[in-house]
């Protein structure tokens, strides 16, 4: 079967992470990718990940400061469907090649721009590596939270028992204060996810429209992203159900070492669960819970309980010592805890159960023969993605792009004027039976980009819903609520599935079934939908397993990277994760293509992607040659500094300050700032710049290195609590300021793809369980005797607020 994609040509003049991920994914689907290098090549080929994000492309060398190469890279794009590049700004300009000159040429382009700080920003010129972006924005220090949790650290408040003292080895991360420097560059990937949302998204527009248009993001935007539920402001942030100890510093995220030496991630922590297992000789399940959710004795989410983790977490941390790791996946398995190993990126690679359903998958390389890296991470069910081929050598196809630019552009489809779009997916429905994060992450990207979103709600849901965590998952839709354990909800469900273009899940395939939700049965009501389902894990023997984005990541060997194992440290999830929230993306990325497909073909599809998934894109620098020993890559110190001397955290007489000396130019401007005449290796580097900035301030340090051009940034926690108040932010739409029908004044993340015609529409804040189901359901044919009908017999319920 045909790729979705075929017949679409990129032009991918990026570099980096963001742009070359990006590229992937459409290459991967089945686009036609001409990476267009200068001459020598991308400076950055060699940078780990490379040899997986460059795959499936074409490779051509073209000196766009030279006019005959100039104009051969715009007689291609000619005749091209998408650009990517990821210049800084103003340098598109200046080389001829910007998205007016090049959407002029060529009306049904699709031009993305990827920028550290976006075009209009008013630093928009700083240095835009990963590490010094998170670092000016603040992540580096929402690794591990703030003391508190996120809500006391947005109002500015003194944060929830300030004494309390944590067990040794609950709190998370390296034992020092400070901002945390993570092995995954985060913003970057988040980038490459918006990026390809938003590409993907004009391709459907144009198919109505038949114009292209600019599409910009940036690193920037991507830390808004990342944070979607932690930089919010209520004005009833006090709230019952609204605060959580999960963001809290102290807080621990299951991280437990066995006897084995090994680590397990058990996630949300069930103290009886672990306790009772291990009270004995042997580890065997001693409790009787049928379902994990409505376990009395899981730990909840509310903010004091807190002070019951400070309790357990020692007892448990016995409790795990006693026995080895994989019989503790085991009895969990039994119980339906979930717990899984914290594994290298090298085990997930060697997964069977992932080489079968193609997420890991070896591909041909010119210099290695093959490499085991991340395969194919979303599937769809009629159009198949599949690996295009290795990574191209420098230049290897440039004589035959230069022949297809010279043969001249095909004539253009003919424009409808009259065609217009308020947004990408407007008058498109999307059903969201999802829970938690990873679910309603994707239709919440969905509804960003204009879709009619109904939010299908169930009994239980309000209390998970008055937590500031779902609130970053769950905006711009509206709330009905249904039960569908019963025949009436199940008839309700129909008839909005008759209307409906997606049905979007995250359910396990048990329930699905059980409650009549899975694909089969709703296909028999609507055949035209695209449906959905994402996992926690494999399709394998981890398939009926409970997961979350903790334990995803651990399995594909991001917790493991994030925390400088190899150096000592301990396994760290990271709160910028992008795991449910990664899973979330590539889901909406695949619904877009499956809308695509139909619109050209009128043939419905269902899309299936995993958090496991995710997190092995996020893990992607790892690859294994044939003997199975990894490419060579930095990796992190166990004190969660960086990754080298020279692109690392210091810390300064007052504050924290990021550097990142990465090319020949750094390191003599480094040295002449430091008044050396060259530079000494590794550690002794280390060491004199250690003790070089514990003799400033930041400010001082910052100072002298910027002045003399080396790339650096003052790590900044704040960043997120003055964003809502920044007039800079408020005017680029970077926030957004609405009114909740509970909390009142509402403030959050806004607009993260930058659309020149097609823009997103930030429909409004998280509605209440139930708040639109009389609405929703005249819409659908039903008038108000036949709604209070099915309130009373409780087969459907209004507005339900814990609060």
């Amino acid at each position: 079967m045909a790729s979705v994609l075929d017949g679409i040509r990129v032009l991918d003049l990026s570099s980096g992470i963001a742009g070359p991920v990006a590229g992937m994914l459409l290459a991967d689907h089945g686009a036609d990718v001409v990476k267009i290098e200068p001459p020598g090549g991308d400076p950055r080929r060699g940078t780990p990940g490379y040899d997986t994000w460059l795959r499936g492309r074409r490779s051509a060398e073209l000196d766009l400061h030279d006019a005959a190469d100039r104009a051969t890279f715009l007689a291609l794009a000619r005749t091209a469907d998408v650009v990517i590049e990821s210049f800084s700004p103003g340098v598109t300009e200046r080389l001829g090649i910007d998205a007016e000159t090049l959407l002029a040429a060529n009306p049904r382009l699709v031009h993305c721009s990827i920028t550290a700080y976006g075009a209009r920003t008013s630093f928009r010129d700083r240095p835009g590596y990963d590490a010094l972006v998170s670092a000016r924005v603040g992540t580096l220090y929402e690794q591990r939270g703030h003391l508190g949790g996120a809500m006391t650290h947005m109002n500015r408040e003194d944060p929830y028992l300030p004494e309390l003292e944590v067990p040794e080895g609950m709190e998370p991360g390296s034992p020092r204060e400070g901002p945390i420097f993570t092995y995954t560059p985060w913003l970057s990937f988040a980038t490459a996810f918006n990026a390809s949302l938003g590409i993907n998204a004009a391709l459907l527009a144009r198919e109505t429209t038949g114009r292209g248009q600019h599409v910009e993001t940036s690193l920037l935007q991507a830390a808004f992203t990342v944070t979607a539920s932690k930089w919010i402001r209520a004005e009833d942030s006090d709230s019952r159900g609204f605060r959580t100890w999960v963001y809290d510093r102290r807080a621990t995220k299951g991280m437990f070492q066995c006897s084995d030496g090994r680590w397990v991630q058990h996630w949300v922590p069930n103290p009886a669960f672990a306790l009772s297992s291990a009270d004995g000789d042997t580890l065997q399940l001693r409790r009787d819970v049928d379902r994990v959710r409505d376990d009395p004795d899981r730990v909840g989410s509310d903010l004091e309980n807190i002070v019951v983790l400070a309790h357990y977490f020692p007892l448990m941390a016995d409790a795990f010592r006693k026995f080895p790791s994989d019989d503790w996946v085991r009895v969990a398995a039994e119980a339906g805890v979930p717990l899984q190993p914290v594994r290298t990126p090298e085990e997930a690679l060697v997964d069977p159960a992932l080489v079968a359903e193609g997420a890991v998958t070896d591909v041909p390389h010119p210099e290695f023969g093959s490499l085991r890296q991340a395969g194919i991470l979303y599937g769809l069910s009629e159009t198949p993605g599949a690996v295009q081929g290795p990574v191209p050598r420098v230049g290897e196809h440039t004589d035959e792009i230069r022949a297809e630019a010279a043969a001249g552009p095909a004539p253009a489809p003919a424009i409808s004027a009259a065609a217009t779009l308020p947004a990408p997916l407007a008058g498109v429905t999307v059903l969201d039976l999802g829970f938690a994060v990873a679910g309603p992450f994707g239709t919440q990207l969905l509804a960003d980009l204009g879709a009619n979103v109904i939010k299908v709600n169930a009994w239980r849901d309000p209390y998970w819903h008055a937590n500031h965590i779902a609130y970053g998952a769950n905006r711009g839709k509206r709330s009905i609520g249904i039960d569908l354990k019963t025949p009436e909800g199940l008839a309700v469900l129909h008839r909005l599935v008759e209307r409906a273009d997606v049905v979007h899940s995250n359910m396990r395939r048990d329930a699905l079934h059980r409650l009549k939700v899975d694909e089969a049965s709703l296909r028999e009501v609507n055949p035209d939908i695209i449906y959905v389902h994402t996992r926690g894990f494999d399709r394998g023997p981890r398939s009926d397993s409970p997961g979350n984005d903790q334990t995803g990541c651990s399995l594909a060997g991001v917790t493991f990277e994030d925390g400088g194992c190899r150096d000592g440290g301990r396994p760290f999830w990271s709160l910028t994760s992008l795991g449910d929230t990664g899973n979330g993306f590539l889901s909406a990325i695949g619904v877009l293509q499956a809308l695509y497909h139909r619109k050209r073909t009128g043939v419905a599809q269902s899309v299936d992607t995993s958090i496991l998934n995710a997190g092995l894109l996020c893990a992607s620098m790892t690859s294994l040659r044939p003997d199975g020993t990894p490419l060579p890559r930095p990796h992190l110190d166990g004190m969660q500094l960086g990754l080298s001397p020279r692109y690392r955290l210091y810390e300064a007489a007052d504050e924290w300050v990021c550097l990142a000396a990465l090319t020949d130019e750094h390191r003599a401007a480094l040295a002449s700032a430091l008044g050396v005449d060259a530079l000494p290796i590794d550690d002794d580097l280390a060491s004199l710049l250690e003790e070089w900035f514990a003799s400033r301030t930041a400010a001082d340090a910052f100072a002298a290195l910027d002045a003399h051009g080396v790339p650096c940034e003052i790590a900044d926690g704040d960043f997120g609590v003055r964003a809502h108040d920044d007039p800079e932010m408020q005017e680029l739409g970077l926030v957004v300021k609405q009114q909740h029908p509970k909390l009142g004044r509402f403030e959050q993340f806004g607009v993260t793809i930058d659309f020149s015609s097609t823009p997103q529409h930030i429909q409004g804040p998280a509605p209440v369980v139930g708040q639109h189901t009389r609405e929703i359901m005249r819409e659908h044919g039903y008038d108000d005797a036949d709604v209070d009908k099915l309130v009373e017999s409780k087969a459907v319920f209004e507005e339900l607020w814990i609060g």
